[in-house]
């Protein structure tokens, strides 16, 4: 009988053998919000951009969006976690609330009105082994000069949304593509 539930175990171990090996390989997913709002601020423009090579793609998003708001910014504040910015009207990357952001929301000195807050989102590869993936995707929310929120899914768009809005600082480190 012994034998009969050794060769049984062995046989059972053989055909599990085979499933457990096509397996995707074990990762852990699990990275802190910390950890993706640090990524969003470390990340390259080159990463955000869809292949376009600007003057500016070597800079990191947080040098970028602190020369394109200058003074007209009280704080900008960076988190990570679930994506907000999600568009569920069109299929695409950002259909459904992805889990790994980096968000940096805009506090303005003068805001149009109580909930006018610009935001960007950083979308970043799922993690592999406890590390955040690699920056893909941008995607911003903003109050236009005229007519309310604008979603906007390039980083250049953005720019040019803000400097409608907000004339642009003299000072500032600015990119002339």
């Amino acid at each position: 009988m012994k034998s009969a539930i050794l060769i049984a175990a062995a046989f059972g171990a053989a055909l599990i053998a085979p499933i457990a090996s096509k397996a995707e390989p074990t990762t852990t997913t699990r990275v802190t919000n910390a950890a993706l709002a640090t990524a969003g601020r470390e990340a390259t423009l080159k990463a955000i951009d869809y292949g376009s090579d600007h003057c500016d793609s070597e800079m990191t998003a947080q040098e970028w969006l602190t020369a394109l708001v200058g003074h007209h910014a009280r704080a900008i504040t960076w988190t990570g976690g679930k994506c907000e910015l999600v568009n569920t009207l069109h299929p695409g990357i950002d259909t459904a609330a992805w889990p790994y952001c980096a968000r940096a929301t805009i506090s303005l000195v003068h805001p149009k009105q109580r909930d006018d807050k610009p935001m960007i989102e950083i979308y970043f590869e799922k993690p592999n082994h406890g590390h955040v993936g690699i920056a893909y995707a941008f995607r911003s929310l903003m109050m236009t000069r005229d007519d309310g929120p604008d979603y906007l899914r390039f980083r250049k768009d953005f720019e040019a949304e803000w400097d409608g809005r907000f004339s642009p600082d003299p000072a500032a480190r600015r990119c002339q593509d």
